[in-house]
């Protein structure tokens, strides 16, 4: 920022000398005005060293030319002048010599925060400066008064409220025509809230740069180049080397065992893939372990470590005295102290070795004096040692004769140990004795058990149930009452309970596979089956347990989670049955593709010879074979609809206005025995569909739903407004579905119907009308319960909800050249002889590649009429293309079996033609495209 200042100085000095010099009033103006403009609309970096010199350039290049100015021009610069200094808080000021009067602008009054005046006093105007910097300001002006030595300094003032405000003081010398100082003159700038910030930013480094000297872990950074650019004294501390010896240097010279270990690998690591590395070291030569965590940055690395030796030793001899205790066999028994002299004590803790030891559970001895292990053969005289030792409070060790829960007797050694409080009194007693070492091991690891258990119980949504194998008390956490609705589940006799929620089907498996695995060898259980839930219907859960044993491998303990995986079986079967729907509609789509070819050529030749043959019973044979064929292609739409490749001609409709021209065709088609009731939403609004396909989707809908309720029913068929959707629903209470029949409804020729009464094709149109309508369909069905079928169209924008026109197009032959391209030789020469009959002169190809080849030999030609799909590497778009590049006003009219026509129609210049056809459309469609070519060139 001095730099700056110091830059803007200069500026200043060489635009006040070239003033001096200057005596043109439109190159001031001129300067002033692209100055101004330029720092209003886009300020640069240095706009305030713009604005210094324009201020300057005002004050003394208009004044110098002050007599010559017409009043209208000073005005100009003087609005001119305000709009640079309110954008930088910048004001003029004059002082007069020798009478040292001083004028100010309007800015520089307003900086001061004081009542507009005339002038004023020089020493009035020291005034106003702070006491502390009365001298430095009087310094500076006499200094440019006496020498001609410009100023630019930043001191602080007292404005008209009595508050400090920091500005920038700037002054220049002016001189006259004989080389003498006339006035001096400058400007004056509040820069109050830069300083503030700039203070305030030295505050914050000098705190920051505290707390990282006065933090508990080491810190220190190193630049791009590896070298160390800070550390503080904690660093210093743990890595005994004074900062001094350390900055600038490199830090794989000063720590060499880093360079070889895997320090350097975590830290370039941590800089090369630009994460975080955090890991714990052995750092030999300072005999010491460090927690490392180095942070990569653009401006290199920076590294947190702590010294964590200590807790190093800690775990290792925590580890140790682990290790000794597993190696005792010995049990535990831990009471609370007497609470008086001679008192009893209660026992507040046992082990698994002193149930399977006395017999006695947990809860018979809790609460109880040992005195209740001892009997008729106990000693006296050692019961009155332990008594003795326990009032001093002191160690004992013992050996007495205890009973077991049925009568049997067992020496116990026993060693008796006092627990010693911060009162220096004795709270509790630990008595150990024989073959309990693995049991304490095993208590220790199941109180951590149960803390990690009491955790997860907490932030899983898993039902957690822990099963006392012993007792058949289950416990559960609280998912057992929010994710399947069981409140109040009782502990007592809880496996039973849980067993009787399994349903009926899955329970004697489920059963015989936890009891299989408690009694053989395994660790873990696992099963799926349906669980009952509150509500009474069921739930898919994944149940899985681990298995503690004892000792001797017998299981006495289960814990372990049941998890709720309905909706996930739900969509993985929908998955799966996407993925099969989507490979039958491939194997469909081709099926139809390789039949349409055929029907084209029957449809056709059935066409021309019922047309021409003149005798009447071969001419009825023709259009009985026209008919059939005709019923095939309408068998093959279908197929091609399931697959979502039957072409559509859809338009913009309004699905209750569509359902509501369907009411009495309905109500014939569906019978008395059937209610039919409508409940259309006027928010359902449009959708863009083929109307035919929608009605006929309806009704075969509709038909199902009469077939469902044999004995009669309710059908009922809403709309409604689902989101962007519009959603038509076609409920009846019917026999409904399995989850089997569900699964397969899709499929084609998949029917429930008796034979000869459904071609299993309804379901499969509507499958396929909806996903190549851009919407979908779903079931919702059980048996007894009915049948729901909603179909979910995308709702158009009411702009957008507008009928299309229908389109015409004359029927006529034409004289043409036309090139056939097709590589089915049936439906070629089929094609060849149609066109030919009707005028046209036709050559033919067998692929894309022949048909290149035939356009440069044997053209011109008007059009070419070809198939999309063929052999080679060329297809029929591809080669429309090609030949469009070629020749733009050669039209190519294209035709599949696969009547994609949608994606296709939507790249090419004209509509495709779907096959099969017949011979009318093949004319109407070869007339349509050649006159429309003519007419657009």
């Amino acid at each position: 920022m001095r730099g700056a200042y110091a830059k803007a100085g200069s500026v200043f000095r060489s635009l006040v000398t070239w003033l001096r010099h200057c005596a043109a009033d439109r190159i001031v103006t001129g300067l002033l005005i692209g100055g101004t403009t330029v720092l209003v609309l886009a300020p640069p970096p240095d706009a305030w060293l713009w604005l210094v010199g324009a201020a300057l350039l005002i004050a003394g290049g208009i004044r110098y030319n002050r007599a010559r100015r017409k009043p209208r021009g000073r005005h100009e610069n003087r609005a001119l002048l305000e709009i640079a200094s309110k954008a930088a808080k910048l004001g003029g000021w004059v002082v007069h010599l020798p009478d040292r009067r001083i004028e100010w602008s309007d800015e520089t009054w307003a900086i001061h925060e004081r009542p507009k005046g005339k002038t004023v006093t020089l020493d009035e105007g020291i005034g106003y400066f702070a006491p502390e910097w009365r001298d430095t300001i009087t310094r500076h002006f006499e200094s440019c008064v006496a020498t001609g030595e410009p100023y630019d300094i930043e001191l602080e003032i007292i404005d008209g409220a009595g508050r400090r405000k920091w500005v920038r003081a700037i002054g220049v010398a002016i001189y006259d025509d004989t080389g003498r100082v006339s006035r001096i003159q400058g400007a004056l700038q509040d820069i109050d809230e830069r300083k503030r910030l700039e203070h305030a930013a030295m505050d914050l480094e000098r705190r920051f740069a505290e707390s990282m000297e006065n933090i508990s872990d080491a810190f220190f950074q190193l630049d791009t180049d590896w070298r160390f650019t800070y550390l503080n004294r904690q660093a210093e501390r743990l890595l005994e080397r004074p900062r001094s010896t350390l900055l600038g240097r490199l830090i794989w010279e000063e720590f060499p065992e880093a360079s070889s270990g895997i320090i350097r690998q975590h830290y370039e690591r941590a800089v090369r893939e630009n994460t975080t590395a955090d890991f714990e070291v052995f750092y030999e030569s300072l005999n010491a372990w460090f927690s490392v965590t180095a942070y990569p940055g653009t401006a290199g690395l920076t590294i947190y470590f702590r010294d964590v030796t200590t807790r190093h030793a800690d775990e290792q001899h925590l580890h140790m005295l682990e290790m000794a205790i597993s190696r005792i066999e010995d049990f535990v028994i831990i009471t609370d102290a007497p609470s008086q002299p001679g008192g009893d004590q209660k026992i507040v803790y046992v082990n698994d070795a002193f149930v399977r030891i006395t017999g006695y559970s947990r809860e018979e001895a809790l609460g109880r004096s040992p005195k209740f292990l001892q009997g008729q053969r106990t000693d006296a005289a050692t019961i009155d040692e332990i008594r003795q030792a326990i009032a001093l409070p002191r160690a004992i060790r013992a050996e007495i004769i205890n009973y077991t829960r049925d009568g049997r007797e067992y020496w116990v050694g026993m060693s008796i140990a006092p627990i010693i409080g911060p009162d220096g009194r004795a709270t509790h007693f630990v008595a150990t004795g024989r073959d309990i070492t693995d049991r304490k091991s095993a208590a220790e690891r199941l109180a951590e058990s149960e803390e990690r258990f009491s955790i997860v119980a907490m932030m899983t949504t898993d039902a957690i149930w822990d099963w006392d194998i012993a007792t058949g008390d289950v416990q559960w956490n609280s998912n057992i009452a929010s994710v399947f609705g069981h409140d109040d589940v009782p502990v007592e006799d809880g496996f039973r309970i849980w067993e009787a929620k399994i349903h009926p089907d899955d329970r004697a498996r489920v059963v015989s596979s936890i009891l299989a695995a408690i009694d053989g060898n395994a660790n873990t259980w696992l099963e799926e089956y349906r669980f009952r839930r509150g509500t009474g219907t069921y739930a898919e859960v994944l149940d899985q347990g681990h298995i503690i044993r004892n000792t001797a491998g017998t299981a006495i303990r289960m814990v372990g989670g049941v998890r709720d995986v309905t909706e996930t079986r739900l969509n993985e079967a929908k998955r799966l049955q996407a993925q099969r729907l989507e490979a039958i509609g491939q194997l469909t789509g081709g099926v139809a593709h390789d039949f349409n070819n055929l029907l084209t050529v029957i449809i056709g030749t059935a066409e021309t010879l019922a047309d021409e043959i003149a005798d009447p019973r071969l001419s009825a044979i023709a259009k009985l074979n026209h008919k059939a064929s005709r019923q095939g292609a309408a068998l093959t739409r279908q197929l091609l609809t399931f697959a979502g490749r039957q072409p559509l001609e859809p338009a913009p409709l309004s699905i209750n206005k569509s359902i509501r021209a369907m009411e009495g065709l309905l109500g014939t088609a569906l019978g008395e025995t059937i209610i039919l009731g409508f409940e259309l939403d006027g928010t359902a609004g449009h959708v863009r569909a083929d109307a035919a396909q929608l009605e006929a989707s309806i009704m075969n809908l509709c038909i199902n739903a009469r077939d469902a309720m044999p004995a009669g029913g309710r059908l009922t068929i809403s709309t409604a407004q689902d989101g962007n959707d519009a959603v038509i629903r076609i409920a009846d209470n019917g026999i409904g579905m399995d989850a089997e029949t569900r699964a397969k409804a899709f499929e084609p020729f998949f029917t429930t119907k008796p034979f000869g009464k459904g071609s299993g094709l309804g379901l499969s149109m509507v499958y396929g009308f909806m996903r190549q309508s851009g919407g979908r369909i779903e079931i919702q069905s059980e048996p007894d319960y009915g049948t729901t079928i909603s179909l979910f169209f995308p709702r158009l924008m009411l702009a957008d909800a507008v009928a299309e026109p229908p389109r015409t197009a004359a029927v006529q032959g034409g004289c043409e050249r036309v090139l056939v391209v097709e590589d089915d030789e049936m439906v070629r020469d089929f094609a060849s002889g149609t066109l030919v009959s009707l005028g046209y002169s036709v050559t033919c190809a067998g692929n894309a590649t022949e048909a290149l080849r035939t356009l440069e030999t044997d053209g011109p030609f008007d059009l070419v009429f070809s198939d999309v799909v063929m052999p080679g590497p060329i297809d029929g778009r591809a080669m429309a293309d090609e030949i469009s590049a070629r020749d733009p006003n050669l039209p190519v009219l294209l035709t599949t079996g696969y009547a994609d026509i949608e994606s296709i129609g939507a790249t090419m210049r004209f509509r495709p033609l779907a096959k099969p056809y017949t011979r009318r459309q093949l004319a109407d469609a070869l007339r349509e495209t050649i006159d429309a070519s003519r007419n657009n060139q």
